[in-house]
């Protein structure tokens, strides 16, 4: 993953030699011609970041997202996976109903974090099973 590299041409060859993916990132932030410029040069997939700012869960999801995500549809024919700030099943089926995957870091966290003793495995299990459902009976 290549979250602040300027798209570039030795990199890429580098990975595609080394049987690399190179994970883009575009953000809220990202003007829209290196955004275009990112998205055309994505392999695996393209990591489009939902808010600004530090990653961590929120209340609500941007918005604007749904248009985002249609505008790098546009330019790009790899998969397109949101994450930072989606804490909840009902958040990830949202973006599964936009996207082609969803990224979830900090609510795994929390599980681990609020688990009782040796329960943290069975906690993450959990909680990722459920976001599963919901994206999958989205």
């Amino acid at each position: 993953m290549s979250p602040d590299l300027q798209p570039d041409d030795e990199l890429d060859a580098a990975c595609r030699a080394a049987g690399l993916v190179l994970v883009r990132l575009v953000t809220p932030t990202t003007p829209p011609e290196r955004a275009e410029q990112i998205a055309r040069r994505s392999t695996g997939f393209l990591y489009c970041v939902s808010v600004a700012g530090v990653t961590g869960e929120r209340t609500a999801l941007p918005s604007g997202l749904v248009d985002r995500v249609a505008w790098l549809r546009e330019r790009t024919d790899v998969p397109i996976l949101v994450g930072f700030g989606i804490a909840s099943p009902e958040q990830a089926r949202e973006v599964a109903q936009v996207a082609d995957g969803v990224i979830v870091g900090s609510a795994v966290v929390r599980q681990l974090e609020q688990a009782a003793a040796g329960q943290g495995v069975a906690a993450v299990e959990g909680f990722v099973g459920e976001l599963v459902t919901a994206c999958r009976n989205g």
